[in-house]
């Protein structure tokens, strides 16, 4: 009959159980059992029997899961963070191994800021060639975010490392400033301001601001805060949809907008008055040591952006 220390000890690791641990991962962050069946490429009913498979392994309940929808037990969640840390341990593992063979193994997962490619200023694309160049092996996984939702990806150790403009820092979080990326506030071709001249700062009193969803309005650009709003959007391309309506002004990285002013549809609003400079920052979570391939993309990123900083 066993002893009472090994009915509680914790059950050995095998392939297997990290294969359901990886489940459980992707459960969690698709926020449920039928949102991960894509991700996860298997049925509802298979990813129930695994999680059933691994709560039975570990002898606890993970999630609840049914009508009233899912969400993480206490325990569940102490497991999931405990994922995170098992998951950042093997990967540098695998970076480890394969640095010893002089060669980078792996995977990257890199989050930037919606139309970051649109930015004519900063060559991504030749960031990301001259990295392959060095790491031909690396998987890398690129996505598109919002700023808050970057910092949360990487706080949640989803995502190695961010790109973006953030204009409040985190705490648990380290901020590299890259270089400055201007913002200005613009009206669109059909809007009453686009052929009005001279342009004074109260012609601005009667417009409608659409509003950046992941920012405070009063603390980043303070002049137009008080301006009425009835619209908003989480990415950058969504206020660029409303200034093009003729309906709305908005603010937009001038990289970005340059093709619509080119192009006859948009106008700078009074940028003596407007214009803001911001950061375009790298954030990567403090406390965790980069692998060897993250500190190599860091590096080729510092390289290219360095001239641009000077």
């Amino acid at each position: 009959m066993p002893s009472s220390a090994s009915k509680t000890q914790a059950p050995r690791l095998h392939k297997a159980d990290l294969h359901l641990l990886m489940v459980f991962m992707t459960v969690v962050e698709c926020g449920g059992f039928a949102a991960a069946q894509v991700t996860l490429n298997v049925s509802q009913s298979t990813i129930s029997r695994q999680i059933g498979n691994l709560e039975q392994r570990l002898g606890m309940r993970l999630c609840q899961r049914g009508r009233a929808g899912f969400f993480l037990t206490d325990k569940g969640r102490t497991v999931y963070e405990a994922c995170q840390h098992l998951s950042t341990a093997l990967e540098s593992f695998r970076t480890t191994v394969g640095a010893l063979r002089g060669e980078l193994v792996g995977d990257l997962s890199i989050a930037v800021i919606d139309n970051w490619a649109t930015d004519l200023g900063f060559p991504l694309a030749d960031v990301l060639s001259t990295f392959r160049a060095r790491a031909r092996k690396v998987h890398i996984h690129f996505h598109t975010m919002a700023p808050d939702e970057i910092e949360r990806a990487v706080l949640e150790n989803r995502v190695n490392l961010g790109i973006g403009v953030f204009h409040q820092h985190r705490p648990g979080l380290v901020y590299e400033v890259l270089y400055d990326d201007p913002v200005e506030l613009y009206c669109g071709a059909n809007h009453p301001l686009f052929g009005r001249s001279p342009l004074h700062a109260n012609d601005l009193e009667d417009t409608d601001l659409a509003h950046r969803a992941y920012l405070s309005e009063s603390q980043v650009a303070p002049l137009t805060a008080h301006l009425a709003s009835s619209a908003s959007a989480r990415q950058i391309e969504g206020v660029a949809f409303f200034i093009l309506s003729g309906w709305h002004i908005g603010y937009l990285p001038v990289s970005y907008a340059e093709r619509w002013v080119t192009a006859g549809r948009m106008k700078s609003i009074l940028p003596d008055v407007y214009r803001r400079i911001t950061l375009m920052e790298l954030v990567t979570r403090r406390g965790v040591t980069p692998t060897l391939v993250g500190q190599t993309f860091a590096e080729v990123l510092r390289d290219t952006t360095q001239p641009m900083r000077n």
